[in-house]
């Protein structure tokens, strides 16, 4: 899967921001501490579903989801990440 727009300003912000948004997802579940194993990542990749859409077009809320790779291109595609 090839990579969104690198200049979008939600893209940006994203990867500058990353690490709070680990902390608000680990205080949102309740945790302080979660430990992440070889199987675990061997599931999620099985999963199919290992990218991540941020959406901010809903107003002041801040979404995030986990798709496959047939939508995140296709979310790409029609928000300008991607070129048609």
């Amino acid at each position: 899967m090839a990579k969104g727009n690198p200049n979008h300003p939600v893209v940006r912000e994203v990867e500058n921001q990353w690490h709070k948004l680990c902390a608000i997802v680990l205080y949102l579940s309740g945790k302080s501490e979660l430990e992440i194993t070889p199987a675990d990542m061997d599931r999620f990749i099985a999963s199919g579903a290992i990218n991540i859409v941020v959406d901010t077009r809903g107003g002041i809320n801040l979404t995030l989801r986990l798709v496959d790779d047939v939508e995140a291109e296709c979310l790409a595609r029609k928000h300008g990440g991607l070129p048609q």
